[in-house]
C-alpha cells in the first residue's frame, strides 16, 4: 500500500530481506484525528488539494522521483509513460502557488462483503515539509474513502522508514501484518499476499519488469 517518501536518504540494506509492515486504520477516526490537527489553528490557505491533472503528469513525475530518493524506501523511478496509465479519479495532489509539492494516491478496492481503502503512496517535497501538507493529503484522502463507503483504511510503509511510520499511526493506522521480500529476488511470493498491499508501481502492475532487478522498487 503505502510508499511513503518522508525519511532520510542514503538507504544501504543491511539484511537480506526488506519488510513493509501493513497497517490499517478506521476511516472516521482518520478523519477526525486529521481534522483535530488543526484545532485551535488556522487551515493553511496556501495549500490547495485537487485531483491528479493527467496534463501534469511531467510535473508530477519530477515530483514522485524527488520525493523517494530522500526516503530510505525501496523504489524506481516512475516515469511520464508510466504516470499517464494512473487512475486519476484517487490520486490527489497538494499545490502551493501552483507548483506541486506533494501527492497522495488511493484505491478503492470493491468486494462482494466490503469495501475498503488504500493509500499506495504519499510523498512531500523534501523543502515543503511540516507545513500541514501531508494532513491535508490524509484529510481529502480520507473523505474520499469515506464517500465511497470505505470503512477501514490499509496503508503499507517501509519497515525503516521512521518517520512516515510515526506520520501514519499518528492518524490511527496500527500495524496487522507484515511484507517479507528476499533483496534479490523480486517474484517472491510474500507471506500475507491475502491483505491488502501494493505501492504505487506493484499496484498497476509496473513492477517487477526485465532489467529492474537491481531498482529499489519491490
Amino acid at each position: 500500500m503505502l510508499t511513503m517518501a518522508t525519511g532520510n536518504s542514503n538507504f544501504q540494506p543491511k539484511t537480506d530481506v526488506r519488510s513493509y509492515l501493513i497497517l490499517k486504520a478506521d476511516a472516521q477516526e482518520a478523519l477526525k484525528l486529521a481534522e483535530d490537527r488543526w484545532t485551535g489553528k488556522e487551515t493553511p490557505t496556501y495549500i490547495k488539494i485537487e485531483n491528479l491533472d493527467l496534463n501534469e503528469v511531467g510535473e508530477f513525475t519530477q515530483l514522485y522521483n524527488r520525493c523517494f530518493l530522500a526516503a530510505p524506501d525501496p523504489f524506481c523511478a516512475l516515469t511520464p509513460d508510466e504516470a499517464k496509465k494512473l487512475d486519476p479519479e484517487g490520486i490527489f495532489v497538494a499545490k502551493m502557488a501552483g507548483t506541486l509539492v506533494g501527492f497522495i494516491a488511493c484505491f478503492v478496492e470493491k468486494k462482494e462483503d466490503s469495501n475498503y481503502g488504500e493509500i499506495t503512496g504519499i510523498g512531500v517535497h523534501p523543502a515543503r515539509r511540516r507545513r500541514g501538507i501531508a494532513t491535508a493529503l490524509i484529510k481529502r484522502a480520507t473523505t474520499y474513502f469515506l464517500k465511497s463507503g470505505v470503512e477501514e483504511v490499509y496503508c503499507e510503509v517501509f519497515e525503516e522508514n521512521t518517520p512516515s511510520l510515526l506520520l501514519v499511526m499518528t492518524y490511527g493506522f496500527k500495524q496487522i501484518g507484515r511484507r517479507n521480500i528476499p533483496i534479490n529476488t523480486v517474484s517472491a511470493k510474500d507471506e500475507t499476499s491475502d491483505l491488502p498491499g501494493g505501492k504505487i508501481m506493484r499496484r498497476l502492475g509496473l513492477r517487477p519488469r526485465t532489467g529492474c532487478e537491481t531498482c529499489r522498487d519491490i
